[in-house]
């Protein structure tokens, strides 16, 4: 009987231990910089006035400093808010335990979206492999992974989109397990997917896409189902249900869309609330608004990304760069003298992390794509039989619904880098698949992705190199740590990390 405690503390200590590192780089001093960075200062300053009003309101001006009586200095007009409520409603729950006037109060709701998200990752890698190393190392190499890091580190919406995206892609996992024998429109993981990407998309509209993408996912692995068992007329059948479900989940995600802007509803005085005779009419009056403005926007930005760079993370998005006094010395120096120290605040990418991210999706593309040919000639095929073979699809597709939208469809300036955080814990579930999979001895049971040889010296040998990979990567994340979190660094060590032309 004791070896079954045992058995669970051991189980356990992996995802403990990752998930109090993940506490550790997003919490250690989260209060620097003591000022707003970047577009705080738009949804933070949008939560505090929405926390005392129900909508946002103006402010008088865009300075970065909330202390002392800055910190509530909003008007009484309403603000033209060019994202849904929910993003900020989330940032208002660290205002309302930390105050306004500090940076613990701007970010620690999105912090704690953050350490969500990793431990949502890893269940969600066990729930694909039923491997805890699996689970460890996708939860490890998302923990130490530069663009989240930094995005759960400051007061911005697209923390908490990538939790309430990892929390929908759990949930429809989780439904594509189901036991699909039974009642085929008794599928509450389905709703609970739809209610967590109407939440999502009401962060911030882009959360619609996932929701799509893995909800088509859902459909043909029901055809794909449905010919491996012989079921007779599968695409029609399967489009029935598809149709059904669908029309149900879209319900459920917008009403928890329309959820969100309860306040903006029932408190009269917010952006467009008179602009019609009801409160659904004035919401949609809003969100044509809303639409236009995106589809509209054109500002240059020194930061421009294209989503082609994204998965490279080719150009980071400096969100903060200021120059401060050397230690110890109280003022700075004189005017026009150039400081030796700085603090900064960039989503660098750990380029282990990232860029082996984007060899393990192809990768498993590649599986999934051979699996395709073998389901097409025999009834269903590796991509139903093989559960490894669908969580690779699953990664895959996911990754896509995060960067294949903006690639196609962006014809606009002032799109950035870190909007790439969505395509960060399927790109660490995707490196995990692989390194689990060079790890693991030959003959051991279960379904595999590759295949290799019975080589014992061949197996250490991957072993070791794996060992050498995530520690190495550990350590870069060490190394670029500073820079992801405000600290005080020499321009020095700020150069010996601009490994990239376009890193500034």
């Amino acid at each position: 009987m004791t070896a079954v405690p045992s058995l669970l503390r051991q189980r356990w200590l992996g995802p403990a231990a990752v998930l109090a590192l993940a506490l550790l780089l997003r919490f250690w001093a989260l209060g620097r910089p003591d000022t707003l960075v970047f577009d705080e200062v738009y949804y933070v300053r949008d939560a505090i006035s929405q926390l005392a009003h129900g909508y946002p309101t103006v402010w008088p001006d865009r300075e970065p400093s909330l202390a002392g009586g800055r910190a509530t200095g909003f008007s009484e007009s309403p603000a033209n808010a060019v994202h849904p409520p929910l993003g900020k409603w989330i940032i208002g729950l660290g205002i309302l335990l930390f105050g306004p006037d500090n940076g613990w109060g701007w970010r620690s709701a999105v912090a704690l979206t953050g350490v969500i998200s990793v431990a949502l990752t890893m269940r969600l890698a066990w729930r694909m492999s039923r491997s805890v190393v699996t689970a460890c190392l996708a939860g490890l190499l998302l923990t130490i992974d530069g663009v989240h890091v930094t995005l759960s580190r400051v007061g911005l919406l697209d923390g908490p989109l990538t939790c309430a995206i990892v929390a929908g892609a759990l949930c429809l996992w989780r439904d594509h397990e189901r036991d699909r024998a039974g009642r085929w429109w008794l599928r509450p993981w389905l709703v609970a997917g739809a209610v967590c990407f109407g939440a999502a998309s009401a962060i911030k509209w882009s959360g619609i896409y996932p929701m799509v993408f893995l909800f088509l996912f859902i459909a043909v692995s029901d055809v794909l189902v449905a010919r491996r068992t012989g079921a007779r007329h599968p695409w029609l059948g399967a489009a029935f249900r598809t149709l059904v479900t669908g029309i149900g989940a879209l319900v459920v995600a917008v009403a928890a869309y329309v959820a969100t802007w309860t306040a903006w509803i029932i408190t009269p005085g917010g952006h467009a609330r008179d602009s019609a005779p009801t409160w659904w009419a004035a919401l949609w009056q809003y969100h044509a608004e809303m639409l236009e403005w995106h589809s509209t926007l054109s500002a240059p930005h020194p930061y421009d990304s294209s989503p082609w760079t994204w998965p490279l993370g080719l150009i980071p998005t400096a969100m903060r760069r200021s120059t401060l006094p050397a230690p110890g010395d109280g003022t700075a120096g004189p005017a026009g003298e150039a400081s030796d120290w700085l603090s900064v605040v960039s989503p660098l990418p750990n380029l282990l992390v990232t860029w082996g991210g984007v060899v393990a999706l192809l990768v498993l593309a590649a599986v999934v794509g051979i699996a395709g040919v073998r389901a097409l000639r025999h009834r269903g095929g590796g991509l139903v039989a093989n559960p490894l073979v669908g969580a690779a699809a699953f990664t895959v597709v996911a990754y896509l619904s995060g960067w294949l939208p903006w690639v196609l469809t962006v014809s606009r300036s002032a799109v950035f880098q870190f909007y790439a955080v969505v395509l960060t814990p399927f790109a660490a579930i995707a490196l995990a698949l692989l390194l689990a999979e060079l790890i693991r001895a030959p003959e051991s049971p279960g379904h595999r992705l590759l295949r290799f040889e019975r080589d014992p010296g061949a197996l250490m040998g991957r072993r070791i190199a794996v060992a050498i990979f995530v520690v190495v990567s550990v350590a870069v994340s060490l190394f670029f740590f500073p820079l992801w979190s405000g600290m005080p660094v020499s321009s020095m060590f700020w150069r010996l990390h601009l490994w990239l032309p376009d890193w500034v």
